[in-house]
């Protein structure tokens, strides 16, 4: 998947019944280097990456490759490279590099796969593509050496080799202004072409014959473009990995530096063996062969298939020159948003009404700094632009229109928003200014207004009230029966805030669950039916299961007018097991602090607290803790299993001092289990250390990795988990319960909501206990 397009506007993709200007948020995917335009980008947007990569193209080949990492797909790593295209040039020879699904990573692949990448790119000259162009660059740079050096004739040196410096497409194409010198040259290549192979091999160990055959194959792309001479190269590229020389690279480089942009390994996404060999590679390609590498990644890619499965000193190299990309700010969103409305030529006014209509600040506001991507923002700006094209005009900051000025709707016409439109035939300013809805119905429209409006921290710390106990029944009880639900609240609710009621056990008394993203959505949704007359039909109750309906059907009561006729519902509710209980609780809890978990560091006390209990709980597995030494009240906990410890890294990656210490106390155990298993005979135990991250703690973790804080022997035995959103919501899910269970919140022991919610964790129990 290629990174965001900065730049280009899309052409109509099925609108559908969208009128207006076409879309030009469309555009989300850069789909290689050459497609981006120098003046058609954000100025500011990465510039510190920029430079960097830059200079390094720069300083010419065979230095450290630069490892070029995004959080995600979307971040604009191809685009990136793009901007690093235009600007290098014509000082390098720039050469793409996607491997395919099947690929054997090695010299031949290398070399077949860039040169079919250039001859699809188009070249600066029209018709042209890359590959020609540089086919008619190296020949041209040659023809202009030997003539400096008067070893090919010319009647009139200096004008030749002014003519050979400029663009290629003057003396290679027909009908260039210096064709004549390229006529000349197609009519003697046949007596020429030695004298340039021979040259050519002097400055590249490569033998003469080899040579001439490459030179054979690059006058034909020069002279005529198109496939001609790209099955002969190919051919010849198949020798390659048994040369151990990747020929073509190496005649290029007599020309100019070359710099191989390597991009789209998310085919080999969990292929360790395959990151091994391709990282080998790289790194032959840069010491060996004076080529620079730009590798570009994920780090969810990085992760699964590079990071720790790389032999340390592999993975040092790597990683000695790398650029993280980081989201966009503020202003670069507004400039994007500018540059993408001017590109599709979209008139002034309606532009700035458009820029007023999405409020780039509002869509930042509490978000993490650097979490926006561009192609988040603009699939983000796609959806509002549909929303403006379909919605009545825009009139914020302007003054308000009179009444006669209104344009005249039907009377049940309605506003994106879900709010009635006031029309022209409302004649009298006071019907204006009443409610839009009853008493009742405005009530619970209030109620909703202030959950929504309720400044509660992102991630909450409020304490969730107990459940009665007809929700988490005694395990111990000896009647089966159950307790009456409670009769729902007073308060009218909407038919979904019904449904959504019903669906969950512990919804009821749970604390109020923080707005999710589309929230807004859903409330408009809810207005709507609020104006409706009456509630759900009752007739759609027998759809839903037994336990729901008697909930839904007094909600559905409840919410019928005064004068509504009484609908008789049974009122014994279906029983609840404390197990259905405590899942519908997890659930609840782990939408709540998902949220949360996006924007703040990770809590490893919480983590500490439920590895101590999982220890305690899992039968296969001994907990021991040991104070680390120096570190007065520090812990370390250590689960012992059959063959292996995992010792258990729970602090924030900035705080070297603790992880010294604790690398120090690892290298003390390994010595301690060397020296058990020479004494008795048995296999070494191996040790494991595990830490955890999320997003937010990527940038220290790579840090302390790539520092000296941790020695070196000690760096193949750390593994670093990490944890998304979702997967943290639910750690602190399980932490909370089982936090309610010990203070007798929750009618259960921990050791009950292990057993019940242990599963729910499952990816977490394999993930830190795999080899």
């Amino acid at each position: 998947m290629g990174s965001s397009d900065l730049s280009n506007p899309s052409k109509p993709a099925g609108t559908g019944t969208v009128s207006g200007p076409v879309n030009p948020f469309t555009a989300d995917v850069c789909t290689g280097p050459f497609v981006v335009q120098p003046d058609s980008t954000v100025d500011g947007l990465n510039q510190e990456a920029l430079e960097r990569l830059v200079a390094a193209v720069e300083a010419r080949s065979g230095a450290t490759p630069m490892l070029l990492t995004a959080p995600r797909a979307g971040y604009g790593k191809t685009h990136l490279l793009g901007r690093v295209a235009a600007v290098t040039a014509h000082e390098s020879v720039l050469v793409p590099l996607a491997f395919r699904t099947g690929d054997v990573p090695n010299l031949t692949t290398v070399t077949s796969r860039g040169l079919e990448a250039l001859s699809r790119a188009a070249g600066s000259t029209d018709g042209w593509s890359r590959l020609r162009e540089l086919c008619a660059g190296l020949v041209a740079h040659l023809l202009h050496e030997l003539i400096k050096e008067g070893l090919v004739p010319s009647a009139n040196p200096e004008q030749a080799l002014k003519v050979l410096s400029g663009p290629v497409s003057d003396v290679f194409d027909k009908d260039g202004l210096a064709h004549p010198i390229g006529d000349w040259l197609r009519k003697h290549s046949a007596g020429l072409r030695p004298v340039l192979a021979r040259r050519l091999a002097r400055q590249a160990p490569v033998r003469t014959s080899v040579v001439d055959q490459w030179l054979e194959a690059m006058l034909e792309q020069a002279f005529e473009g198109g496939s001609e001479g790209l099955a002969a190269m190919t051919d010849l590229a198949s020798s390659d990995t048994a040369a151990g020389m990747p020929v073509w690279f190496r005649l290029l480089a007599v020309w100019r530096p070359v710099v191989l942009l390597v991009d789209h390994l998310d085919g080999y996404y969990r292929n360790p063996d395959a990151g091994v060999a391709i990282a080998s590679l790289l790194m032959d390609m840069v010491e060996d062969h004076g080529v620079h590498v730009l590798l570009c990644l994920n780090q969810d890619v990085w992760q699964a298939t590079f990071g720790h499965h790389l032999p340390s000193a592999l993975e040092d190299r790597l990683t000695a020159s790398q650029v993280l990309l980081r989201g966009l700010r503020e202003t670069d969103a507004d400039a994007l948003l500018k540059l993408r409305l001017k590109q599709a030529a979209i008139a002034d006014d309606e532009s700035a009404e458009f820029q007023s209509f999405v409020h780039t600040r509002q869509y930042f506001l509490g978000r993490p700094i650097g979490s926006v991507s561009a192609r988040m923002f603009l699939r983000h700006c796609a959806r509002q632009w549909e929303v403006f094209q379909n919605s009545v005009p825009f009139a914020g900051g302007q003054a308000e229109a009179s009444p006669s000025e209104m344009p005249s709707l039907p009377a049940d016409a309605e506003d994106e928003g879900g709010f009635l439109i006031p029309t022209a035939e409302s004649s009298e300013p006071a019907a204006a200014a009443q409610g839009i809805f009853d008493d009742e119905s405005s009530a619970g429209l209030q109620q909703m207004a202030e959950n929504l409006a309720e400044p509660e921290p992102a991630l909450p710390q409020n304490e969730i009230e107990p459940e009665p106990q007809s929700f988490l029944l005694d395990p111990e009880s000896d009647s089966g029966a159950s307790e009456e639900l409670p009769a729902p609240s007073p308060a009218p609710i909407s038919p979904h805030a019904a449904e959504w009621r019903a669906s969950s056990p512990v919804a009821a008394v749970a604390a109020p669950v923080s707005p999710a993203s589309d929230a807004f959505v859903k409330l408009r949704e809810m207005l709507h039916h609020l104006r409706q007359p009456g509630a759900r039909p009752l007739d759609d109750l027998a759809e839903l299961p037994p336990g729901r309906q008697t909930l839904a059907a007094g909600v559905a009561s409840s919410s019928q007018p005064a004068s509504a006729p009484a609908v008789q519902q049974p009122l014994t509710p279906a029983p609840v097991k404390p197990g259905d209980a405590l899942l519908g609780r997890f659930e609840t809890l782990r939408l709540q602090l998902t949220a949360g978990a996006e924007s703040q560091a990770l809590d490893y006390a919480k983590i500490g607290e439920l590895i101590r209990l999982a220890g305690r709980r899992f039968p296969l597995v001994r907990l021991s803790e040991h104070e680390l030494p120096g570190m007065t009240g520090r812990q370390t906990m250590v689960w012992s299993l059959q063959g292996v410890e995992l010792l258990f890294g729970l602090a924030s990656f900035a705080d070297t001092s603790y992880w010294r210490v604790l690398a120090g106390f690892a290298a003390g155990r390994l010595a301690d289990l060397a020296a058990e298993s020479e004494r008795e005979g048995t296999p070494p135990v191996k040790l494991k250390m595990v830490t955890f991250k999320a997003d937010r703690e990527h940038a220290a973790w790579q840090a302390l990795y790539a520092g000296e804080t941790i020695p070196d022997p000690l760096k193949p035995s750390l593994d670093a988990v990490h944890l998304d959103a979702p997967s943290v919501g639910a750690l602190y899910a399980m932490q909370r319960i089982i936090k309610d269970a010990e203070t007798g919140a929750v009618q259960a022991e921990p050791n009950q909501v292990m057993a019940v919610l242990a599963r729910e964790l499952d990816f977490f129990w394999k993930r830190i206990t795999r080899a």
